[in-house]
């Protein structure tokens, strides 16, 4: 069921990302990267094992509507799942509590918007764009990182729980 919704939202995240936020941010470098945030929130809270429709779905949607190629957004977007990866990893070996799971996502969040920036721009043939733009992508970092931390506080309660004696 949960695989379900994820698609679903993978797929209005980036049809948003391409057709809602360039109608409220005039620069693209500063919007915020919905897919990404989706997977970084996702991630941490769900589990890597229930991030592959979006990590498939959302570059798929971003590189047919746009004028990029479907395995740029694909390669921009894996940096994301495997940070969020690596923290979830580091947090399973400590006390699992809702703010450190939410500042992992935030920061998985900050780092993958960052990643899919560049490597956007490298994609384009001009990452000198990243230099000259610097203050819209510092915004755009922080909006997903919020954003992150967002997805990952809604699907808190859905948390899969290690079933035991008292669990």
């Amino acid at each position: 069921m949960m695989l379900a919704v994820l698609t679903v939202l993978g797929a209005l995240a980036a049809l948003a990302q391409l057709g809602v936020l360039p109608l409220l941010f005039l620069d693209p470098l500063t919007q915020p990267l919905l897919p990404v945030a989706l997977v970084a929130g996702w991630c941490l809270v769900r589990g890597p094992a229930e991030a592959w429709p979006t990590l498939l779905l959302a570059p798929a949607l971003l590189g047919v509507l746009s004028e990029e190629r479907v395995g740029w957004f694909v390669l921009a977007l894996l940096p994301t799942a495997a940070v969020a990866v690596a923290l979830l990893y580091f947090a399973r070996n400590a006390v699992v509590r809702a703010p450190r799971r939410l500042a992992s996502a935030a920061c998985a969040g900050a780092v993958g918007a960052a990643c899919h920036a560049s490597v956007l721009a490298l994609a384009s043939g001009r990452p000198l764009l990243l230099v000259d733009a610097v203050a819209g992508l510092a915004l755009a970092v922080c909006v997903t990182a919020a954003l992150s931390a967002l997805v990952a506080a809604a699907v808190w309660r859905t948390r899969p729980r290690a079933r035991g004696l008292f669990g």
